[in-house]
């Protein structure tokens, strides 16, 4: 199965042992597909470096090193305008758009309040682990 995530997920995983630290864990266990942008990247290594974070550049380099080899790279060939009222956050659409994600998985107030985009399914990194648990896809 190929998700997105926007890059609260990738912050939350490589700080906090909660649903996102799950979800990337299972990417790295070729359980699931990642699809990254390098405009998702980009603004990664941007807000990651952010005082409040206080990681170091060998957590970030080591987390970003572990991940990149089980990533999907896509270059997105559309510009979108479908969050009006954050335009950053297009890019996660983007992203999921051109690299076939069935989910995107996200803890932003304007993606999540879309809920699905051209059949692409938005929601917390706990709802994706809630539903396909129940579904039996894990």
């Amino acid at each position: 199965m190929r998700i997105t995530v926007d890059t609260n997920v990738l912050i939350s995983a490589l700080g906090w042992n909660g649903a996102e630290a799950a979800i990337i864990e299972m990417v790295l266990d070729s359980e699931l597909e990642l699809c990254l942008s390098a405009q998702i990247l980009s603004e990664f290594y941007r807000v990651i470096k952010y005082p409040k974070f206080g990681f170091t550049d060998n957590e970030i380099d080591g987390f970003i090193g572990k991940l990149l080899p089980n990533v999907v790279l896509v270059s997105p060939s559309q510009s979108l305008d479908v969050v009006p009222a954050d335009p950053d956050d297009n890019k996660s659409i983007e992203c999921a758009m051109a690299g076939l994600s069935k989910y995107i998985i996200s803890g932003d107030k304007h993606l999540l309040h879309l809920h699905e985009y051209e059949g692409i399914i938005i929601l917390r990194a706990s709802e994706f682990l809630q539903l396909n648990l129940q579904v039996g896809y894990f």
